[in-house]
């Protein structure tokens, strides 16, 4: 990376690409990081660790210690510093007359000891081991931050090991818990700046503060914390401003200095419901309007074609609605999900309970690289859909979805599974845990959705998924369909 020879003050600044969407995260951003500063010494306390540095105000300092000596575990601070409400690469100088905030290590007082030994003799290494961090991660930081001078590891991160060959712009992947590209934002799996954005030792040390979180009671926030480390961003860095892209959020910040742009990107496999349409990267192509939104396929749903065989193509009957338009209505925002999903292309989307297969077919239609599979208990649902699926008629079966291991052959796996959760509530117990375990062991992505009853019953469609034993991964209060997580076992049952 070419650098000029100066560094801007410090700066954050967030800009939303909509309402809609600051109205959706930023609660959930806030909740996040909540949690992480709880998952910082609970890491401590439950050994994963040997010490943590972190920051509070000093009543919430006062606050917290008792806890904190209830677990063994005791606080010192290290430096007073401003108050820093988002991420930074320096430590804020506290000011006369102004909030300012204890930045402290915490762990059992004989670790603290050897810890503030290591800080008053600048022993990076010791301390570095201490707080946990990989090896390699601690050599890299020497490398770039101290020697190198560098106050943004994002660009040496991304090309550790990666030829360049002179690019400018890079992509990179990796699992979730070693992305800190958007760090600034509160959201991250790791306390350190790992040496690559495939960082084995990281990932390993990230899963088990994500479950730490779980344990603590914040499953919930790790649900979303790892929904917003897999969606696409984008890090780019010019004359000392760095600009990270997603979908709902843009932070701009200050970085190294560089006379030419620099960019990373990140695919990720996850998109916000409330993340912002584009035809540029990090953002999604609009999708094409459907069919099944035009007036001119409502008039047709009144007017049902009548096949030669004289049988009339009862669609709204087979799967359960009043009418056609009401099933229009209702499979189009499931229609537009599941195509989002794929990220535009394709892969095997499975529809446990897939009637005579209409929804499948509108899925496919929307996107050709999408091939539809379906189990149901109606021979004669199934046999339609094989009829109206004539391209892929070997793909639907007759079965029990909680029984049947015709759609779980090994070595497939689908892209996507849409499931109704009222059907685990209606199951057994193991029945159902069996099953959950089936999805998350064989599917990427998992597509919730209901509707009539089933929602007023629960409220909404978050309450049905949490009955049944699913997390939904972003969505509004009024959505009858979402993305979702799904846990072998509910408390539900």
């Amino acid at each position: 990376m070419d650098r000029l020879d100066f560094t801007l003050p410090d700066f954050t600044r967030f800009s939303w690409v909509s309402d809609v969407a600051r109205e959706a995260w930023e609660p959930k951003f806030s909740r996040i990081t909540k949690a992480w500063l709880d998952i910082e010494w609970l890491a401590v306390e439950s050994g994963v660790r040997r010490c943590c540095i972190t920051m509070a105000s000093p009543e919430d300092f006062v606050a917290r210690a008792g806890d904190w000596a209830r677990h063994g575990l005791s606080a010192l601070p290290l430096e007073v510093s401003g108050i820093q409400k988002y991420y930074s690469s320096a430590v804020m100088k506290a000011k006369l007359e102004k909030p300012f905030a204890f930045r402290f290590v915490l762990g059992t007082p004989k670790n603290v000891a050897v810890f503030k030994s290591a800080f008053d003799t600048g022993n990076d290494e010791a301390m570095a081991n201490m707080l946990g961090y990989p090896r390699c991660c601690y050599s890299f930081f020497r490398r770039v931050w101290v020697e190198q001078g560098q106050v943004d590891t994002t660009w040496a991160m991304a090309t550790t090991g990666a030829s360049q060959n002179g690019n400018t712009t890079i992509d990179v992947g990796g699992p979730p818990e070693a992305n800190i590209l958007v760090r600034w934002m509160g959201i991250r799996a790791v306390p350190h700046l790992p040496c690559r954005t495939d960082c084995r030792e990281s990932v390993a040390f990230g899963k088990k503060l994500v479950e730490i979180g779980r344990k603590a009671g914040y499953g919930t926030e790790m649900d979303w914390l790892l929904e917003v480390l897999s969606w696409p961003v984008e890090w780019s860095a010019l004359h000392g401003i760095a600009e990270i892209k997603t979908p709902v959020l843009k932070v701009s910040t200050c970085t190294d200095a560089t006379p030419k742009k620099y960019v990373v990107r990140r695919h990720g496999s996850a998109y916000p419901l409330e993340g912002a349409p584009g035809l540029a990267f990090p953002f999604r192509t609009p999708l094409k309007p459907l069919l099944t939104s035009s007036r001119g396929f409502e008039r047709g749903l009144e007017n049902p074609i009548t096949p030669q065989n004289g049988h009339p193509v009862r669609y709204q009957a087979e799967n359960e609605f009043s009418s056609n338009i009401a099933m229009a209505i209702d499979h189009e925002p499931i229609v537009k999900l599941a195509v989002s999903a794929f990220l535009e292309k394709g892969g095997n989307v499975l529809d446990l309970g897939c009637g005579n297969g209409i929804l499948l077919r509108e899925i496919h239609q929307a996107n050709s690289g999408i091939v539809p599979f379906g189990i149901d208990m109606d021979p004669s649902r199934v046999e339609h859909a094989q009829l109206a699926n004539p391209d892929f008629a070997r793909n639907f079966t007759v079965g029990d979805m909680f029984e049947s291991d015709q759609v779980w052959p090994k070595g497939r796996r689908y892209g996507l599974a849409v499931v109704m959760p009222g059907r685990f509530l209606e199951a057994g117990a193991e029945q159902a845990a069996r099953l959950r375990g089936r999805l998350m062991e064989h599917c990427d992505q998992i597509l919730v959705y209901a509707s009539g009853e089933w929602l007023t019953r629960y409220q909404n469609l978050e309450g049905l998924a949490s009955r049944a034993g699913f997390s939904l991964l972003g969505s509004s209060l009024e959505a009858t369909a979402s993305l979702a997580s799904a846990a072998v076992q509910s408390i539900a049952q």
